[in-house]
C-alpha cells in the first residue's frame, strides 16, 4: 500500500473515531474542538475578523434545595479565517477559551 493511501486511510479512521464534523487544516495540522485560541493562532495565524461577546449558558450549582441551574454570561469569541479563493471561509467559535464549533462559509476571496 502506498504511503499516500496509508495516510488517507489513517486519517479516515482517526476522524471517524473522534466523530469530527468539521475540522480546519492549517500547515498540515488539524484544528479540532477543544483547542485553545492560542493553539489555533499558532497553527493558522491571525484571523481576518474577531467578534467578542457574552453568551448566556446554564451552569449547575448546588443550592439549599439541591442542584439548580443558574444563567451565567461566559466569554464568546467568533474568529473568521479567509485563506483565499481556493479554500472555504472558516468560522470558529470559542466559549470560555475553548473551541466549541467549526463552521464553513462560501469560498474566500
Amino acid at each position: 500500500m502506498s504511503r499516500v493511501r496509508l495516510a488517507v486511510l489513517l486519517a479516515a479512521v482517526v476522524l471517524g473515531a473522534v466523530g469530527i464534523g468539521h475540522a480546519l487544516e492549517c500547515g498540515g495540522r488539524l484544528v479540532v474542538d477543544g483547542a485553545s485560541p492560542w493553539d489555533v493562532q499558532r497553527l493558522c495565524g491571525d484571523p481576518v475578523q474577531v467578534r467578542e461577546s457574552l453568551e448566556v449558558v446554564l451552569k449547575a450549582a448546588d443550592g439549599p434545595q439541591g442542584r439548580v441551574y443558574v444563567p451565567v454570561g461566559v466569554p464568546k469569541q467568533v474568529w473568521t479565517y479567509n485563506f483565499g479563493s481556493s479554500r472555504l471561509i472558516y468560522i470558529l467559535t470559542f466559549l470560555e477559551g475553548a473551541l466549541v464549533k467549526i463552521d464553513t462559509g462560501g469560498y474566500g476571496y
